[in-house]
């Protein structure tokens, strides 16, 4: 996996500080021991690409201003870019299309990871000079901790293998994505594993770590604070973006959602996370290499 790309992926404006200390800076955080796994097996880690913008909430999206910030930031330091955008509304879609608009003006040869087929569609029209990336929500598959042991461990693989792959590994998608010349696809690695058969997919593979998507919407806890029964859970207006405060981490009283030596399982905003354990990513990094994945995408923070 030497010829791994190495990539740091930056949400929104507030978290530029992690382009100076990606890891943290505090000897005791959970960062610091994915930087330790990480460079057990690889050696110091030289990121070469920064991922700037939001892939869940269009409501949380940065500014024009923000993102050219980022797109001068990753060229001072030579590093590529890629534009990472949401599923949206009709709503939120006007607003990617003008970021977009910035974004082809100012780095006409970016890359632009895509989770929506409308956002894919216009960008393939308007902007042919960028390049689309198929987002991990683009790629339909359960991603559920709650898989019980007895099928994650089960001997018979022609059953897991079920729950491993998706409609990406098929030739009428592959067929589609090639029209909209979607040449990489970007994936988690979920709790039964991935596709051994990933390979013969037929697209570049990127890996997302330490944290996995487990289920996203447009329905915003962190955004109903403190507001009245009536203001609640509204999916327009104003946002006060508290999802860029911090996170929850999450457990079940009831027993059952059992606790998991692999992962914890954290809110932010309106996606719930699992954290990868060191253990478990120690195995993620070993599976990816056999694998062939060619970009590793680390996300100090999840959203």
């Amino acid at each position: 996996m030497s010829d791994v790309e190495w990539v740091l992926a930056i949400p929104h404006e507030q978290a530029f500080k992690r382009i100076e200390e990606p890891w943290g800076g505090a000897k005791t955080s959970y960062l610091t021991g994915v930087k330790e796994i990480l460079e057990a097996k690889y050696g110091p880690i030289s990121f070469t690409r920064l991922y700037f913008g939001e892939e869940f909430c269009e409501r949380a999206l940065s500014t024009g201003k923000a993102l050219e910030k980022a797109i001068s930031t990753a060229e001072e330091r030579g590093w590529g870019f890629t534009y990472v955008t949401p599923y949206v509304t009709e709503t939120g879609l006007t607003k990617v299309q003008q970021l977009l608009d910035i974004l082809a003006q100012t780095k006409p040869e970016a890359e632009v990871v895509i989770n929506d087929w409308g956002v894919l569609d216009w960008v393939t029209e308007h902007h042919p000079t960028l390049t689309p990336v198929l987002g991990r929500l683009m790629n339909k598959i359960i991603r559920d901790p709650r898989m019980p042991d007895s099928l994650r461990n089960s001997p018979d693989q022609t059953v897991i293998h079920k729950f491993q792959t998706s409609y990406l590994a098929g030739g009428e998608m592959k067929g589609l994505l090639d029209q909209y010349q979607v040449g990489r696809v970007e994936l988690d690695y979920p709790p039964q594993g991935l596709d051994p058969n990933l390979p013969t997919w037929g697209y570049d593979i990127s890996l997302y770590i330490p944290y996995g998507v487990i289920m996203t919407g447009r329905i915003c806890l962190m955004q109903s604070w403190g507001l009245d029964a009536k203001e609640k859970f509204k999916t327009t207006g104003s946002c006060p973006q508290k999802c860029r405060l911090g996170w929850l981490e999450m457990s079940d009283l009831s027993g059952r959602v059992k606790k998991d030596k692999d992962w914890q399982i954290m809110q932010k905003g309106n996606t719930v996370f699992y954290r990868q354990n060191k253990g478990f990513l120690a195995e993620i990094l070993t599976e990816a290499e056999k694998i062939g994945v060619n970009r590793m995408i680390f996300q100090p923070e999840p959203i």
